[in-house]
């Protein structure tokens, strides 16, 4: 038996089609992409598709109401690349992850940079919401729990820089000289009217600890 047998043939309606019996069940290539044996090998793979990077084509194409089902018993899919997994869409989401229990819908981890990166160039960048609990929790081992980017004026009056459109209860950070700041929260905020902004009086500064 070769390293990867296929054979094709007219199925009944309640069986496979294509059938392969192999170190890797069945390999496909997309021209020009040369065939490799030791790809074939290596994956150990039920189905291996391989694209052509100088024709941009994938390795696999999936379409239909559920373009790919991935099953498994640690992981539905995974992917490996300069971008692990991408997901693209006009209207919806990007990526959607659902957990039927009490796991994560989605889990982001990294060793050295952010766990999750979240931007939006019309709407909020993050959006976090509960129908029972906080929004959201925010914990760090020795560092602050949470932190907001001072917004920069470049006169001594820096409440020129308190956004005229604001929404009740948003917080904004303001700064004159990047080293002390204040802070401010919305207060009133009435349709075709600037917003209001209140300061937050805090108390006296405290010195942090050093932590090596």
């Amino acid at each position: 038996m070769t390293d990867t047998e296929a054979k094709a043939e007219a199925a009944p309606e309640d069986s496979s089609g294509v059938v392969g019996l192999g170190v890797t069940g069945v390999a496909g290539y997309a021209r020009p992409a040369p065939r490799d044996v030791a790809k074939e090998r290596e994956a150990r793979a039920g189905v291996l598709g391989v694209g052509d990077a100088s024709a941009h084509s994938p390795g696999v194409s999936g379409f239909g109401e559920t373009g790919v089902i991935g099953s498994g018993s640690r992981f539905g899919v995974l992917g490996r690349g300069e971008t692990g997994v991408r997901g693209e869409t006009l209207f919806s989401e990007g990526v959607h992850g659902v957990a039927k229990a009490t796991g994560a819908g989605v889990v982001g981890e990294s060793k050295d940079g952010p766990g999750v990166i979240a931007s939006s160039k019309s709407e909020a960048g993050l959006r976090a919401q509960s129908d029972t609990e906080v929004g959201g929790v925010f914990s760090s081992g020795k560092a602050a729990q949470i932190e907001l980017t001072p917004l920069l004026a470049d006169v001594p009056d820096s409440t020129a820089q308190l956004p005229g459109e604001g929404r009740l209860g948003q917080l904004a950070v303001l700064s004159d000289d990047a080293v002390t700041c204040r802070l401010y929260l919305c207060v009133e905020a009435q349709e075709g009217a600037p917003a209001l902004w209140a300061e937050v009086r805090l108390g006296d500064p405290v010195q942090g600890r050093t932590t090596s």
